[in-house]
């Protein structure tokens, strides 16, 4: 398979060049007669026994020039994966092969909040990777481009990196976990942020000044450290943000062996 970037007047347009004899099949035809909100416009024709299809992303910007310019957020991680399940659904709906998506950042666009994705309708190809694997490595795209600054993010990039390490995973089924302890660890934050509040019937009360002194002499851990309601995980994680470690592996490594007294 071959990937041609062409720049029209108007537009930019994607080649996608196959050894595969051109077909007119039901996915094909299905793509032309309907209009998929997920899915990047595209077309196809034969070649000297050979298959070129034509991606019309209009003016989006693909994955990897739109995370070139800037780091990936927890916020990023959580529509991508929802809109891609939500992606999934639709082409099941036209009964189109899942494992017939190019999921990889040059060929997933991005334009006013949105995700469109390449759908090759074309027979399968040697050595091609199942939907399963293409997934697991836009996960490795996406720690290379992770805000480490950013607790939520890495946690979230953790959990799909390594769930999607498995021969088959349920998307949705870690996407929902992750959701649920995120509320948890919320709720657990507004508990412990409401017990160091000063009672209602109190007679007095600080100014601004005195009131900031207190949270640096009472609640120390609140003001200076990770958050104690991210447990051990969030050491782990403050050990990456502060540098002490290089690599991801060693993140895993580290939550992976506090999991068994915690979840994250």
């Amino acid at each position: 398979m071959k990937i041609i970037y062409e720049n029209e007047w108007d537009r930019s347009v994607v080649h996608v060049d196959t050894e595969l004899p051109y077909e007119e099949n039901y996915q094909m035809r299905m793509l032309r007669h309907n209009e998929l909100k997920s899915l990047v416009k595209v077309t196809g024709i034969g070649r000297e026994g050979k298959s070129r299809y034509t991606f019309y992303p209009g003016n989006a910007l693909s994955l990897e020039k739109l995370y070139r310019a800037r780091e990936i957020k927890r916020e990023d991680l959580e529509t991508f994966t929802g809109q891609f399940i939500e992606m999934i659904d639709e082409i099941k709906g036209y009964l189109l092969e899942p494992d017939n998506l190019l999921l990889v950042p040059d060929l997933v666009f991005f334009e006013k909040g949105k995700y469109k994705f390449c759908y090759l309708p074309a027979g399968k190809t040697e050595n091609k990777k199942t939907l399963c694997t293409m997934f697991h490595e836009m996960t490795e795209y996406f720690v290379k481009r992770l805000d480490y600054r950013d607790t939520e993010g890495i946690l979230l990039a953790y959990r799909l990196h390594r769930e999607t390490l498995k021969d088959n995973f349920d998307l949705r089924k870690i996407l929902d976990e992750y959701k649920q302890e995120k509320e948890d660890i919320s709720e657990q934050k507004r508990s412990m942020e409401k017990r160091a509040d000063i009672p209602d019937t109190a007679v007095f009360c600080m100014d601004e000044d005195d009131e900031k002194q207190r949270d640096k002499t009472v609640y120390p851990n609140i003001v200076k450290e990770e958050p104690s309601y991210l447990g051990k995980i969030g050491k782990a994680v403050k050990k990456l943000k502060g540098g002490r470690w290089g690599r991801w592996e060693d993140l895993i490594t580290e939550i992976d062996g506090q999991e068994v007294e915690g979840h994250l």
